[in-house]
């Protein structure tokens, strides 16, 4: 998923007409509707449909739309100021991240607050966490130079480089329909008697495999699923068909359809900061890394626990 394909959609939502956004965005009708089919099956679910006035949306475009809208605020659009300054930018340094909330916030910070002769250098890529594989594989190649997420995603991974930044548990996404949305705290218990859904990616982590493997054994009554596209659980906690177990990494603070409750289970995740061994030498590394790192606390004081 890019910025391209988000601009596409947003677009798309207020025109309902591919020709009428491709002659707004000076595209043509082929290169709109490719990119929200790329859009559509990176998220594994149809945004939109024939409607009687032009397009519409289906129930999941409606959710997304309302990230997709944040998502392009908050990062594109410091994004274009930047490329339309006079500075000339040199070597790009391209920094890798899921999309959550959480970082989409640290980040704007993150380049505002940075040198200004850096500034322009910065490009932001979203990814998709079940391309485990080729993650790795583009920061050890250098198409990536930075990758925010788990310890886990790269702890057989020699040629990488991890940092660690903050720790945080598991939360519970419930629908505010229902009510464990009220609660502090969920419970394993409090969950036997629900429809619950396993957030893990894929290749899988291991403390979500840990974690689905000590809850067979301690708790054999508790019936779940698993599921690997947090996008789409979102959609089915908002539709009211489940509830989701997912790292609070992942919470979204200001999403009007769900809460998110803190799990009260002792599992811990470390995020932090990803890079390829040797890249510290680069004499901007220091820089980068620390303006990331500071903004990245800062954001985490005001979020989750």
């Amino acid at each position: 998923m890019n910025t391209n394909q988000i601009k596409y959609f947003l677009s798309l939502v207020r025109t309902k007409n591919i020709t009428q956004t491709a002659n707004q965005l000076f595209v043509s009708p082929s290169t709109v509707s490719k990119n929200i089919h790329k859009l559509e099956a990176f998220l594994g679910t149809k945004l939109i449909k024939p409607g009687r006035r032009g397009i519409e949306l289906t129930t999941s475009g409606e959710f997304f739309y309302i990230k997709a809208k944040r998502i392009y605020k908050d990062i594109d659009s410091t994004i274009t100021d930047i490329k339309n300054s006079n500075l000339k930018a040199l070597e790009p340094i391209t920094i890798a991240f899921t999309g959550a909330l959480f970082e989409i916030e640290f980040l704007s910070k993150f380049i505002q607050n940075l040198a200004p002769n850096l500034q322009p250098r910065i490009n932001l890529e979203i990814f998709d966490p079940n391309d485990g594989n080729g993650i790795s594989t583009s920061l050890i190649q250098g198409k990536y130079d930075f990758v925010l997420y788990q310890k886990d995603f790269f702890i057989d991974k020699k040629e990488i480089t991890f940092k660690p930044v903050f720790s945080t548990g598991l939360s519970v996404i419930t629908p505010k329909k229902n009510p464990l949305s009220k609660k502090k705290s969920i419970s394993i218990k409090d969950l036997f008697k629900q429809n619950v859904y396993i957030w893990n990616s894929i290749p899988p982590l291991p403390l979500i495999n840990h974690f689905k493997f000590e809850l067979s054994l301690k708790y054999p009554e508790f019936n779940f699923k698993s599921i690997n596209d947090e996008v789409v659980l979102e959609i089915l906690c908002a539709s009211n068909r489940c509830l989701g177990i997912v790292p609070s990494i992942l919470y979204d603070k200001v999403n009007e359809n769900l809460n998110f409750v803190l799990l009260n289970y002792d599992l811990s995740f470390e995020n932090g900061i990803a890079y390829r061994k040797g890249y510290e030498q680069k004499a901007y590394f220091k820089e980068v890394y620390t303006a990331l790192l500071n903004a990245e606390l800062a954001e985490m004081k005001k979020w989750v626990n």
